[in-house]
């Protein structure tokens, strides 16, 4: 009764239109923490810069999407390019924010609090997946201050606001981290002798284990995994179709995660962004994508 009341005083598209606002708003803050963090500075001081001139962005420059289009991706003062990557993610997380409200607070809650709530927390959520996913596209690393908190945050959540209880997202988060480290980090390295996937990746599914529970993270192994070798496997066919000679040689004591041609030579990507793609997908279409999948395999099966 109490939902029912709110929205018929308030319509659900001004509902919506707070979450695009509010999501783009902290997608700009991701693209501070994005550049800034991998350059180990401070993402509260100074303000929002150039970082060819140094000049400051105005707050009328600093509107999430709409200054980048006005202002055709340059810099005010100097001209100097701004990668799209700003826009991009701003964008995606006023779409994520409109999605989670969908989801939660306009989802038929039991309550107005516990759908507010709801709401927030899988905002921070995929929030965090974001930020994380397009530092790791970028820098090949996982930043633990996203992925170690989030995993205690997704534990609290799920005892307090969803309760299910502490075995549960503990468990999914010691199982989720226990079963890509030990297979897919130290059992690849012990076997091959070489580093295969870095010590973040464990780290980021445990936090979706303890948000999602084991059922989501395994999901987004999976999905991660597929998604992530059809990427690879089409990088690889774009490397061979634009390669105009020999690859040249690695050099002994060379670090292909610090030479973008080397990881475009070697046609490595991040498992991070696939794997938070794979936690997004289910948070929205888990069931669905189940089912389907289920499905499938039925069908298949009867040709078997």
């Amino acid at each position: 009764m109490e939902m029912d009341i709110i929205l018929q005083e308030i319509p659900k598209w001004q509902f919506q239109l707070f979450a695009a606002l509010f999501g783009a708003a902290w997608g700009s803050f991701a693209n501070v923490v994005i550049v800034r963090w991998p350059l180990e500075q401070s993402v509260l001081r100074p303000a929002s810069h150039c970082m060819a001139c140094g000049a400051t962005v105005r707050f009328y420059d600093n509107i999430p999407v709409v200054s980048y289009l006005l202002l055709r991706g340059r810099c005010r003062a100097c001209g100097a390019r701004f990668s799209p990557r700003y826009a991009v993610v701003e964008l995606a997380a006023a779409l994520l924010s409109v999605g989670v409200m969908n989801n939660s607070l306009l989802h038929d809650p039991t309550s107005f609090l516990l759908g507010l709530t709801s709401y927030f927390a899988g905002f921070a959520f995929l929030w965090a997946l974001l930020t994380a996913a397009m530092i790791d596209l970028e820098t090949f690393l996982l930043p633990d201050v996203i992925t170690l908190p989030g995993i205690g945050v997704g534990i609290a959540l799920n005892i307090v606001v969803y309760k299910t209880g502490w075995i549960d997202p503990l468990t999914s988060a010691a199982v989720s981290y226990a079963a890509l480290s030990l297979i897919f980090v130290r059992g690849y390295k012990l076997l091959t002798g070489r580093q295969g996937m870095g010590e973040g990746d464990p780290k980021l599914l445990a936090m979706i284990g303890a948000f999602l529970l084991l059922k989501g993270a395994m999901f987004a192994l999976f999905a991660g995994a597929l998604q992530g070798l059809i990427a690879g496997s089409v990088l690889v066919l774009y490397r061979k179709r634009t390669r105009s000679g020999p690859a040249e040689p690695i050099l002994d004591g060379e670090d292909p995660a610090q030479d973008s041609k080397a990881r475009f030579r070697l046609a490595k990507v991040p498992f991070g962004p696939f794997l938070a793609l794979g936690a997004i997908e289910y948070y929205f279409f888990g069931e669905q994508l189940i089912t389907l999948y289920g499905s499938f395999v039925n069908f298949l099966s009867q040709f078997i």
